[in-house]
């Protein structure tokens, strides 16, 4: 999970204009009851939603960081957009449903974990409805539009025996795992997000282990023209548009080359 860079969002006049409508439409819903998930069905204005954060997260889910097809991609509200798992009584956040600083692109581990869930921090009150004053909530879910998430999560892992390591072992036993560094990062790991997955964490021992391999050359290189080659492949897998390379850069930190 990284921090994703600040956004402008390239839409076009229309589909502003297709944004404002839908809100419109939802506010006379929402004054005349209880909103539901199905109140919010608009298949083509999703799915241009869906193409520009494709583009803007570099294919990525915003929470474990998986490269996704665009057919397994989903529009995740950061706020609930039809209730809140943890406030029976509150709306859900629904005056915020098509707005760009609600909106990322997540996988489907990763969405149906989160699901309605929205708990915040002890003594933070929840935003009534049309209140855009996002700072007055102190929400436990990282958010990676605002935050850095590599200040609240590192990662566990062992390199004994890596080298030796058959697709088998990979795929088995070498688990990568995300861990918080205090209550927040903790819960985002474990309780709101699908980052834990197994298949995530086996998926970042793949990643272990070819980068494991770019630390090896780099620790053992004196010749300059290798080591600068070297060095582009540890930008590359530390770059934002690499998979998963919020754990690559907590590696490389570690190791002190970056």
């Amino acid at each position: 999970m990284i921090k994703i860079e600040c956004r402008e969002i390239p839409e076009d006049p229309g589909l502003a204009e297709r944004r404002k409508k839908e809100l419109q439409r939802i506010r006379e819903l929402a004054s005349c009851g209880k909103l539901k998930s199905d109140d919010f069905k608009n298949g083509k204005l999703w799915r241009e939603f869906k193409e520009l954060l494709y583009e803007l997260q570099h294919e990525k889910c915003c929470y474990c960081e998986r490269k996704l097809p665009m057919g397994e991609a989903h529009v995740e509200h950061f706020r609930p957009k039809a209730k809140v798992e943890e406030a029976e009584c509150h709306p859900g956040y629904w005056w915020l449903a098509y707005s760009w600083e609600n909106l990322l692109l997540a996988c489907e581990t990763c969405n149906i974990k989160k699901g309605a869930k929205f708990p915040l921090e002890p003594g933070s009150e929840r935003l009534d409805p049309e209140d855009c004053d996002l700072e007055k909530e102190k929400p436990i879910l990282i958010n990676p539009l605002k935050e850095d998430p590599e200040e609240f999560i590192e990662y566990d892992f062992f390199e004994e025996g890596l080298e030796e390591c058959t697709e088998d072992d990979l795929s088995k036993k070498l688990m990568v795992k995300a861990v918080g560094k205090c209550e927040r990062g903790q819960k985002t790991v474990s309780k709101l997000t699908g980052i834990n997955n197994r298949h995530m964490m086996q998926k970042r021992a793949y990643k272990l282990k070819y980068i494991y391999k770019v630390y090896v050359d780099l620790r053992n290189t004196g010749d300059g023209k290798v080591r600068s080659s070297i060095d582009k492949l540890v930008q590359d897998c530390v770059s934002s548009r690499s998979e998963f390379s919020g754990f690559a850069r907590f590696y490389f930190r570690k190791k002190g080359f970056i």
